[in-house]
């Protein structure tokens, strides 16, 4: 999953700039070095190159955003049933303890884009990650990433990407991209 990822890659990160991570969490890390020593603007540019920034640097809202995209990719990564959209809703309150009306408005204020659709984004691009392995069916994918059943992940994997989830994987298992499905 992307969450695990991007422990692998943040670690790696801080092992190439001779730090020593006790402890890397979305969101969190513990160093062995002291605070003072560490060459924070190399840091924060390496941490940049790879996508990633320092919560320090963000404002509140900000901050905020990036406790609600932990949260979604945890969710994701180990109860991706939780993020059906009533179950959801009620989880990232309950975490946050903020109502989720505010959690959704400041979400789209600050990233452009509602929480839902982000939700989603992060659902389908879980798919295509799976779908790209090639080792489960379309409906264990769908199953594994918390949908209710294949038509809907469908529903949403055609709207994201332009094209099925069975299409998708025969083009990247084929590596040949129908010359009527748009790339994205």
């Amino acid at each position: 999953m992307v969450c695990v990822k991007c422990i692998l890659v943040v670690r790696e990160q801080l092992v190439e700039l001779g730090l020593v991570p006790l402890r890397v969490e979305l969101g969190e890390v513990e160093l062995r070095d002291d605070s003072a020593t560490i060459d924070w603007p190399r840091l924060r540019q390496c941490l940049e190159a790879e996508g990633f920034e320092l919560l320090d640097q963000l404002s509140p809202q900000q901050r905020l955003v990036a406790q609600i995209k932990e949260i979604i990719a945890l969710l994701l990564a180990t109860e991706p049933a939780a993020l059906r959209s009533g179950h959801f809703s009620r989880q990232l309150s309950e975490r946050l303890q903020r109502r989720f009306a505010y959690l959704s408005d400041v979400f789209s204020a600050t990233e452009g884009l509602s929480l839902e659709h982000y939700v989603i984004r992060q659902r389908v691009e879980a798919a295509r990650c799976l779908l790209r392995e090639g080792t489960l069916p379309v409906g264990r994918v769908a199953r594994e990433l918390g949908y209710s059943n294949l038509g809907h992940l469908s529903r949403q994997f055609q709207r994201e990407t332009g094209t099925s989830p069975s299409k998708y994987r025969r083009e990247q298992l084929t590596g040949v991209q129908d010359a009527a499905t748009p790339a994205k």
